[in-house]
């Protein structure tokens, strides 16, 4: 691997904060773009998975920054025999640079604690904290790289620099090319080699030697996500890149699935174990070329029989592949399985009738029987002579593990001998210590294997000879690490048993007890949820759920929790999910039903307690985990871009409604209605819609200082943090000030560095129009300067700091000028338009529109120009023509409003105007073109229908503010050409509910968290006055009931737009032969 990194990296150091940069020139060293992780270094994953060679030093440094300035920034450095790498802080996975050892020519000590690490093309300056560690570096390196240079001399003669290849001829590097990243204006060049992925700058670093990092893909996924992009997901992070086209993404994506399956599989193992001829068939069918085992069991199984002893449970059947889970196979586990399958299975399968023989042919339903009577219930299994006897079978065991009979030790365990019984010997407690004591280390590997397979005993203490009591895993519900310091232990956790039981273990010792928690959590959960338990987690657990509105069977999956992160395992997935819970959409407590609804993504689950004694816990971690007000910046709910929702909320109401508000940010508001205000949105800001009716300008902005003020931490991550942006206002040179800034900036957290790029670009935009709001750059720098600083206003610097972010806020934040300009001529363009709107009589200006085609993805909304006139047939068409989609015959094209928070969606009717809805819109809401997939069966139904109207059964719910699931009970429905008619008994003679037709908008959907009965919903709107609004959700039993009933709906208001008499029958259609609730794409011709 060292041989083809080098021949990749060479010794140009750029890295991809400014890609475009370094290209121009190769002695300026650029930070790289921030790889920063989901989960750190510290967390229990194993260096394993991230290096192949162990480190021989490493620590903090300092290191020359970016544009050769005099000033050093710290960095943690490690070095192992291949390559020296350096990070931004000692909890960081992915590198911000890193050299090949074979590519250093020199290590030089230049002046004072500084010393250089010199190669062909650059030298990387250095600094120690003294001269003694210096010199300890500058040691260390040298010896490493004589060491390489002596170990690959005769490799590097065969080995070409250009092609990475080795002498064989095989070639390491699969695929290699530019491809776009995520967040970066440039693209970087990509290289796959062996099991590893590299980054780099350009492909002339690729040539040089030396690159940003690389990604090991035995901790990877691959995913498509749009037409050309598709992500690369770790445990730490996700990377996400664009190709040049479909065909580029879909052979990226397979190289890169190549590069995973090669980092996870090995063949040795397999062919040791096939060296056993009885090894080459399935242990249960008899299949060819088995390829997994159960290593508790002993078994060497194919596929198919692997897959139904995984759903046994880790407690019955621990199942590992021999070719992905290398890392498993030891070499006396590799021994234990050479007894081979058919000794193995004269105890498994001695009193199996031939007739009851499974076969490689055999259905999943027949495999699943036998596989489950003959491990769980032992139908076929060999009888010890002991069966029954415990006692008895305890001594035999503890006898028989010192001696080498593995096979009558594997009888003695499943016929009911306690692999975790008391010997007898204080010295020698247990039967693994007994094997380990005679040298029988074969034993000692099968009863390791088996140690946890369902039992957890404790006693009294170590010299007692019975157990004070026992739990199978399989009865355990959650396990729970608690915090230090609880209960009276230094370290503790708790299981919960599915009989009410909380059992509590402590210990001073935290080694003795993470390592206890490991075991535990291993034993619990089924091996296809391993990954639950590899992080520090707080709890774990199994509970049921409900996915969408399958409600009614409530199915099982593995939860994992710890902070912010939600670990999940559900039913019949084969990978593991991890939900950042301050980024969800929803999150909601039905009390009395003892569940919780979670909305990510467009997905909603429903987790259900049971009336479990742990599900409280799992109801506080969810709730404090999803983001928590009074917290600092990283704790608080936030947006897909790492900015707390509470801000999004409030600079997006102050664009919306308050860029030309005289004295923005300068007047005061209402202080009780601030205070309620502030506080709504810190109890949960994601369910407060801020609506100009009912909320002040002033309020909000003075919400929004309020919140900047008192968060914890600050924006700049606390008062030691702020001190060097204060210093920075001494520098008098600017463009030295604005590379200080850029540093500075770099080195906040994430979720600081978004909320500060955030507010600045606001306060950007504000200043934009200082001509009527009379804020300029000054104005809100003395306001924001003391705000963002969290101090009393006596310091200008911090004024001056605020004044310079708004005056350079392109530069420091790395702003591409283009977009930023399109950014500003939307907000002119719509609040020109509001303007306007008012003034009865004026013309209607254009207006930038933004519209999605097909769906909301990235890469989909149009930028359209319409006036206030154009309506929403003319704006279909504008659409599909800008994308140079012609209309055909028997496409029904519709402009659809969608909101996301309700889950809703309805079309427009033709003559609808476009812009009045857009400047209606809702934070959650946006316009979509797409086709109408219900209008053609639509037409179909009104073309047979004789009168416009119709009435029947439908299961309805009304709206009344609960959080829970909704209460759908049947009613009668009513829907004629005057009024939508509910009554509550198909006898009654007055209407529980009335609207008339006009008042009335209907959407398809019903928002998930409802759980409504079916997926044939719909929501309606009754809008008898302004502040008069009721919501209806409307549920049908089919498809076809639920066309029936819009088609109603849309003719009847169809004529009440027109209108038209009632009274007419037949189709409603317009003068081009189309129903007029939707324009058909031929009329765009």
């Amino acid at each position: 691997m060292q041989n083809c990194f080098r021949s990749q990296f060479s010794v140009e150091e750029v890295e991809c904060e400014d890609i475009e940069a370094s290209r121009r020139t190769s002695s300026v060293d650029e930070d790289s773009i921030d790889l920063a992780c989901t989960l750190s270094r510290s967390n229990d994953l194993g260096d394993s998975d991230l290096h192949h060679t162990p480190v021989i030093k490493m620590g903090w440094l300092d290191k020359t920054p970016p544009q050769g300035s005099l000033i050093f920034q710290k960095r943690w450095v490690m070095l192992d025999a291949q390559y020296l790498r350096y990070f931004q802080n000692e909890k960081e996975v992915y590198s911000k640079r890193i050299i090949a050892i074979l590519s250093v020519t020199e290590v030089l000590n230049v002046g004072e604690q500084k010393f250089e690490v010199v190669t062909r093309n650059r030298t990387f300056l250095f600094r120690a904290e003294n001269n003694t560690v210096r010199e300890e570096w500058v040691s260390v390196l040298k010896e490493t790289i004589q060491q390489r240079r002596s170990s690959m001399e005769m490799s590097l003669m065969n080995f070409s620099f250009t092609s990475g290849q080795r002498d064989s001829g095989v070639s390491l590097i699969s695929k290699q090319g530019y491809l776009e990243m995520n967040g970066l204006r440039s693209k970087v060049y990509v290289v796959i080699c062996a099991d590893r992925v590299f980054l780099y700058g350009n492909a002339e670093e690729h040539s040089q030697g030396v690159g940003i990092t690389y990604i090991e893909m035995n901790v990877g996924t691959v995913k498509s996500t749009d037409k050309r992009s598709f992500n690369l997901t770790t445990f730490y992070r996700t990377f996400s890149f664009l190709a040049e086209s479909a065909q580029q993404r879909d052979q990226w994506v397979e190289a890169l699935q190549d590069c995973v399956s090669r980092s996870l599989s090995s063949d040795v193992v397999a062919q040791k174990i096939w060296a056993v001829e009885a090894n080459q068939r399935c242990a249960d069918c008899g299949a060819p070329h088995p390829d997994w085992a159960s290593v508790n069991l002993c078994v060497v199984l194919c596929k198919c029989c692997a897959g139904v002893h995984r759903g046994l449970g880790q407690s019955v059947s621990k199942v590992r592949s021999l070719r992905m889970d290398e890392k498993v196979w030891t070499d006396n586990l590799i021994q234990v399985f050479l007894l081979g399958n058919n000794r193995v299975n004269l105890f498994w399968a001695a009193n199996m009738p031939p007739s009851e023989a499974l076969h490689p042919s055999s259905d999943s339903e027949k495999r699943q029987r036998f596989v489950s009577a003959k491990y769980c219930q032992g139908k076929y299994r060999r009888y010890h002579a002991l069966f029954g006897q415990q006692e008895a079978l305890n001594k035999a065991l503890c006898s028989t593990v010192q001696t080498d009979d593995v096979l009558e030790t594997l009888s003695l365990v499943f016929c009911g001998a306690d692999v975790n019984c008391y010997t007898g010997d204080p010295e020698l407690p247990s039967p693994v210590s007994v094997a380990q004591h005679y040298g029988q280390i074969l034993q000692v590997e099968f009863l390791t294997h088996n140690h946890n397979t369902g039992n957890f005993s404790y006693y009294e203490s170590e010299k007692s000879s019975s157990q004070s009591g026992g739990l199978k895993m399989s009865d355990v519900l959650c396990l729970l690490v608690n915090p230090p310091g609880k209960h009276g232990y230094a370290h503790s956790f708790e299981l919960y048993h599915d009989s009410g039981r909380v059992y509590l273990f402590g210990e001073d010792s935290s080694d003795k007890v993470k390592g206890w928690i490991k075991a535990i959590a291993k034993a619990l959960v089924p091996s296809a949820a391993e990954d639950l338990v590899c992080w520090p987690f707080e709890r774990v657990g199994r509970l049921r759920y409900t996915e969408g509105q399958s409600h009614h069977s409530p199915l099982l999956g593995w939860f994992s929790l710890g902070g912010s992160r939600l670990l999940l395992l559900l039913h019949g997935a084969d990978r593991v999910e991890n939900i950042d819970l301050r980024k969800i959409k929803e999150l909601s407590m039905e009390l009395e039903a003892g569940a919780v609804v979670l909305v990510d993504g467009g997905r909603s689950l429903r987790v259900e307690g049971d009336r479990r004694p742990d599900f409280q816990g799992w109801l506080s971690g969810l709730q404090q985990g999803s983001g928590r007000g009074d917290g600092p910046l990283d704790q608080q709910q936030l947006t897909d871009t790492d900015v707390p929702v509470i801000v999004d909320r409030c600079m997006s109401y102050i664009t919306q409604h308050g860029l030309k508000s005289e004295g923005i940010y300068r007047r005061c508001g209402v202080n009780s209605k601030i205070a309620a205000l502030l506080f709504f949105l810190r109890h949960d800001a994601r369910q407060v819609r801020l609506i100009e009716e009912e909320r002040q300008v002033d309020d909000v902005a003075n919400v929004l200082k309020r919140f900047l003020r008192e968060v914890g931490e600050g924006v700049f991550n606390g008062h030691q943090a702020s001190l060097p942006w204060l210093h920075t206002t001494t520098i008098s040179e600017m463009s030295e000030r604005v590379s200080q800034y850029q540093a500075l900036l770099h080195s906040l957290p994430r979720v600081n560095r978004a909320t500060l790029g955030a507010v600045i670009n606001h306060l950007y935009c504000v200043q934009c129009f200082a001509d009527e709001n009379q804020m300029n750059m000054h104005n809100l720098a003395i306001v924001f300067g003391p705000t963002l600083f969290q101090m009393d206003g006596t310091d200008n610097s911090a004024g001056q700091v605020v004044e310079d972010l708004i005056q350079n806020y392109q530069d420091i934040f790395n702003v591409d000028a283009e977009q930023f300009q399109r950014q500003l001529d939307m907000i002119s363009h719509v609040i020109k338009a509001q303007k306007e709107h008012t003034k009865e009589g004026s013309p209607s200006p254009l207006t930038i529109c933004g519209v999605y085609l097909e769906r909301k993805e990235e890469g989909s909304e149009l930028l359209v120009q319409i006036s206030q006139e154009v309506s929403a047939e003319e704006l279909v068409c504008k659409v599909l023509r800008r994308r140079n989609i012609p209309p055909q015959q028997g496409d029904y094209w519709s402009c659809f409003l969608v909101d996301d928070n309700q889950e809703i969606e309805r079309p427009l009717h033709y003559q609808e105007r476009a812009l009045t809805i857009y400047f209606s819109l809702g934070k959650d809401c946006h316009l979509v073109v797409k086709k109408n997939c219900y209008m053609e069966a639509i037409l179909t139904y009104i073309a047979g229908r004789v009168d416009v109207s119709r009435n029947g059964l439908i299961k309805f719910c009304e709206e009344k503010g609960q959080r829970g699931k909704g209460t759908f009970s049947r009613r009668l429905c009513v829907l004629s050409g005057l009024s939508l008619r509910l009554y509550k008994e198909v006898k009654s003679s007055q209407p529980e509910r009335e609207c008339p037709v006009h008042a009335l908008k209907v959407y398809c959907g019903i928002k998930r968290k409802l759980q409504p009965p079916s997926c044939w919903g719909m929501t309606v709107l009754c809008e008898k006055a302004v502040r008069d609004t009721q919501q209806w959700y409307l549920c049908c039993e089919s498809k076809n009931e639920l066309i029936e009933w819009l088609a109603t709906f849309m003719s009847l208001q169809v004529l009440e737009r027109e209108g038209r008499e009632v009274e007419l029958t037949g189709p409603v259609l317009d003068a081009r032969g189309q129903l007029a609730g939707c324009p058909v794409g031929s009329t765009c011709l």
